[in-house]
Parts: C-alpha cells; structure tokens; sequence
C-alpha cells in the first residue's frame, strides 16, 4: 500500500539549518519579515482581497512551453470571483524589453478604472518590477507585488553552462554543459536567459537597488530538499557545487533575497512548485493567501473600489503580443 505525500505547509522554514549548515542566509530586518502574516493568510484558505481587484499572473523563463504553467492559481483566482490576466512571457525577451511588453499588456488590456494586483514567479517579477519603474501611471493602479522566488543573484547553473561560471562545472555535468550552451543562446531564450546571469543587463541591477517606495511588494524565498518535477531542478548539482547551502533547485537561497524589502521564507517549496504544484504543495491555495497577504499589509485602502464589479474575459485575449 503506497503512502499519500504529506501536504506541504509553510511552517518549519528554520528546517534549513539542518539541511544546509553552510548556508549564508541573514533573516530579513526587524519589521520585514511577514512569513507569520503569509502563515495567517495561508491558514485563512481565502482572499479579502477586493473582487474588483484584477490579479494579473506573469510566470518566468520558459514558462511558455509549460502547458500546466500557472493552471492551479488560474483555476483558483476565478472560482474565488476574480478576474484573472495571464500576461504573456518570452523567454527571448530580456528585463527590460519584458517589461515594456508587460506594461503594454496591462494599459491595453485594463479599463481606467481597474486596479491590479501582480502575482509573479522567477523572472516574471523582475519583468513585471520593470513594467512598474518605467510606467508611473501603471504603478499608481497597482495595489501590489508579490514575488516569488526572484532571481536576484545570478544563476549559478547558468553561469556554469556559458562559460562564465568561477567555479568549474562537474566532469560529469561537462557534456551536458555543452548541450545547455548552445541551446540557452539561441534566439529564443539567449535574452532572457542572460539577464538571469552574471553578466544581465547592467539596468537589472540598478533597478533592483532602487525600487520605488510607493509599490507595494513583498517576495518569498524558499528552500528545496527535493524535485517536484523534471523543470527547474538541479538539486544534486547545486548540492555538489556547494556543498551544505541552501536551494530551490535553482537558485542559493540568498540569491532570492531582496534587500529592504519584506520578506516570507517558505520551506521545501523547490523552484518549479509555485507554477506546476506537486508533493501535496496546493498552488491555488498559495497564490490565493499571497494575494490575501498584499491585501492586509497595504497601508492605502482608500484608492480601492473605484473599479467595475463584474468579471472581464480576459483568457479568450491575453496571446496577443
């Protein structure tokens, strides 16, 4: 008789420290750290969230050619009464021409008086972080951000696969490296991929630096013990090329973090679990109690309820772009 998973939940997250000793992770500030408000959130199993809110979904590199990307929050958000709009990613875009198309997307698709909340993965945060900095009207109608998972620090397995890596890949991972290699500089992914790297376009960081003090954002790191799924993970290799440090799969732990900006550490969430669900992880219920989270730690109610009531149809419209 097989034994069911267990569901993930988030409690735990200093579980690290029996896993990776060696990791260099420092809690966030006093006052930043809202995992115990995501924990009341997450314990609600619903959103106060206004439903004249707009939850807008932008998931990260490669996510175009996942079919389930995002499925369980989409099916979530709507039967929770929410209009939904998945923005359309390109893993040939980087940041920036990203985040021109995303607050393209967002200007044509939302009438004047629709307010939105992003809920974002991977790349598609630091995407939809550029959307907001370079449009101020765009960032005016946004009541929040929510990151998960952003990759702040370079990707040390794709540093690996270029050639720009200080630290030498595996002889065993070499051939692999040289596949990875000329796939991730091809046109359709070279952009993109690069501005996850150590050598992404110079205005990433600047921004990053800098975010405007009147967006609303909070951004969840995590750690991973093991695969949910074929994408995104790389456990053993990241295992091995530091030994004791905290993952996700694809990301350091510390190479998450956002400094200055508030902050929730989930435990045994690996890179592909917040888009694609597996081991007992309800995605849904997730991005839910993350919409519930900017919500209740918005210190400015009164710009809400101006929008329409009613449910827009945005599935039939959002691949133009």
């Amino acid at each position: 008789m097989m034994t069911a998973k267990p569901c993930w939940t988030p409690h735990s997250f200093d579980d690290w420290r029996r896993y990776y000793p060696a990791t260099p992770f420092v809690p966030a500030a006093e006052g930043l750290d809202w995992t115990g408000r995501f924990i009341d959130c997450w314990n609600r199993s619903s959103s106060r969230l206004p439903r004249n809110t707009v939850v807008v979904l932008v998931a990260g590199l490669y996510s175009e050619w996942l079919p389930r990307c995002h499925r369980d929050a989409l099916h979530a958000l709507r039967d929770a009464g929410y209009s939904v709009l998945r923005v359309p990613v390109r893993s040939s875009r980087g940041v920036v021409e990203q985040g021109r198309h995303i607050a393209a997307t967002l200007n044509a698709f939302l009438s004047d008086g629709h307010r939105f909340v992003a809920l974002t993965h991977s790349k598609g945060g630091i995407d939809t972080l550029a959307a907001c900095v370079s449009d101020a009207s765009l960032r005016t109608r946004c009541d929040g951000i929510a990151l998960v998972q952003p990759p702040v620090g370079p990707a040390s397995l794709v540093d690996d696969m270029l050639g720009w890596g200080a630290t030498p890949p595996l002889d065993a991972m070499r051939w692999q490296d040289s596949v990875g290699r000329r796939l991730l500089r091809t046109r359709w992914v070279a952009d993109g991929t690069r501005d996850i790297s150590s050598r992404r376009d110079p205005r990433v960081a600047a921004m990053l630096a800098s975010i405007p003090t009147d967006l609303h954002c909070v951004h969840a790191v995590s750690w991973s013990i093991e695969r949910s799924s074929r994408f995104d993970a790389y456990h053993e290799r990241l295992n091995a090329r530091r030994p004791g440090c905290a993952h996700d799969g694809q990301f350091y732990l510390e190479h998450q973090v956002l400094t200055g900006v508030p902050q929730v550490c989930l435990p045994r969430l690996d890179h592909g679990q917040p888009v694609l669900g597996g081991l007992g992880f309800d995605a849904g219920r997730f991005w839910l109690a993350l919409a519930d989270l900017l919500h209740a730690t918005s210190g400015d109610d009164s710009r809400r309820g101006a929008g329409a009531s009613h449910q827009i149809d945005f599935e039939t419209r959002y691949e133009r772009g």
